[in-house]
């Protein structure tokens, strides 16, 4: 025994794996014919294949490829599937926000995790069907009148412009800038409603079953998010688990603050606008406050926009005060400045703060991009990823310079809350209010 492991010592490296695979194969024996083999034996030509077939593992190379082609092709798939995934997507979005509640009742009653799904899936079910009983019919109807009494109100806005060059000595622009432009509005108008008559009846189909969907998907992810998490995290790789986990836990910090903060925005400036339309005598106050909302998810565009729509809105409307034309939009517009200012100063530093620490450009950039690449969906998730991708980015960063990654990401998130709070305090000594 001594002699052979001496000689294979001194042999070439290739011709040692040779030898040592000949006698592996030469010590298998042959079950077919003999029954008779001890266990021991069996056992020991068992550690020996073993043992051969660990020489065929993939290099680091295969692996790569296997796992890129694998993005790829997932990534493709999600791309052409197209509609099919934007209900699991909605879903994901909604399951994301109310799992901590989900988690709470679990903890709190010690209940099972299906018992506390389904209580929130059916307090989800309430505020669907419930809210939409109330406000639904009301944004029909808005919709609805809408569209009979377009002409009227653009004949009032016509009305008043022409009034006002008149009293400017600038009758003329009149013929020129509004009545060709007005005209054509109506023209496309009429047109986009006789031919969009059978689309939105099979759209009203496609909606409903994707709405079945959306429902279903958000079950079984309040269900079972801690098994789909649990079975992603057995499969990372090993060495980069730890990090892998980290940065995944700052992007939930965030994220959960910026979710959570737009969606108390969105209800309160949807609210506070309604109201105020309602009580200004504006027409389609539900469908322009709901509208107004949406937009102040967009830094500067969106606000300026919706109170844009709600003025032209007011200027084709007679107003019911007696003011002049003019004077009853610019109370309008007085309104919307009054609640942006309060929105700055007041609702974004208390809600909010600067929870991703986006400059407004790149938010802008990026909900534009969304917007024009998947639709309403993209628009969602433009700021989260744009918010995700830029804690990766110091994190890769740090990977780059051979650096701590965690400090600068600590620091980042650390950043949030102080920026709101030293915001909240400027606001306060601005406002004659003790921080």
């Amino acid at each position: 025994m001594k002699t052979d492991a001496f000689v294979l010592h001194i042999l070439p490296e290739g011709a040692r794996h040779r030898l040592a695979g000949r006698a592996a194969q030469a010590a298998v024996p042959n079950f077919s014919s003999d029954t008779s083999v001890p266990l021991s034996q069996t056992n020991t030509a068992s550690e020996l294949v073993a043992a051969r077939g660990m020489r065929s593992r993939w290099s680091l190379t295969t692996k790569r490829l296997v796992v890129g082609s694998l993005l790829v092709a997932a990534v493709l798939l999600v791309w052409h599937a197209g509609d099919i995934v934007r209900p699991f997507v909605w879903a994901a979005i909604l399951s994301y926000i109310l799992l901590p509640v989900v988690g709470a009742l679990e903890r709190r009653f010690t209940m099972p995790r299906s018992a506390a799904a389904l209580i929130v899936f059916a307090g989800v079910l309430a505020v669907i069907f419930g809210g939409g009983r109330l406000v639904v019919p009301r944004l029909v109807d808005n919709a609805r009148d809408l569209g009979t009494q377009w002409p009227g109100l653009a004949a009032n806005a016509e009305q008043t412009i022409s009034d006002t060059f008149d009293n400017l000595g600038l009758g003329d622009l009149n013929d020129v800038v509004i009545g060709p432009n007005l005209q054509d509005l109506e023209r496309q108008l009429a047109t986009m409603a006789s031919r969009n008559a059978l689309p939105f009846v099979v759209e009203i189909g496609h909606f409903l079953l994707e709405f079945l969907i959306f429902l279903i998907a958000t079950f079984l992810m309040l269900r079972d998010a801690p098994r789909l998490f649990a079975v992603i995290q057995r499969n990372l790789p090993r060495e980069h688990r730890s990090d892998f986990l980290h940065v995944l836990r700052d992007t939930n910090v965030m994220l959960g603050r910026y979710i959570r903060g737009q969606l108390i925005l969105v209800t309160l400036m949807s609210t506070v606008t309604t109201v105020g339309l309602t009580v200004l005598g504006v027409p389609y106050s539900v469908l322009l406050g709901l509208l107004t909302g949406v937009l102040e998810t967009i830094p500067f565009v969106g606000p300026i926009t919706a109170g844009a729509i709600a003025c032209l809105v007011a200027l084709g409307h007679p107003n019911p005060f007696g003011w002049s034309q003019l004077a009853y939009v610019g109370v309008v517009a007085v309104m919307y400045t009054i609640l942006r200012h309060a929105e700055d100063y007041l609702v974004i530093p208390t809600v909010i703060g600067r929870a991703v620490r986006l400059h407004p450009a790149i938010v802008i950039f990026a909900i534009l991009t969304g917007g024009a690449t998947f639709g309403l969906l993209g628009i969602v998730l433009a700021v989260p990823v744009a918010a995700t991708m830029r804690l990766v980015l110091i994190y890769v960063r740090a990977k780059l310079r051979d650096e701590d990654p965690f400090a600068p990401l600590s620091e980042e998130l650390a950043a949030t809350t102080e920026s709101a709070t030293e915001h909240g305090e400027a606001t306060g000594v601005r406002s004659g209010v003790r921080a």
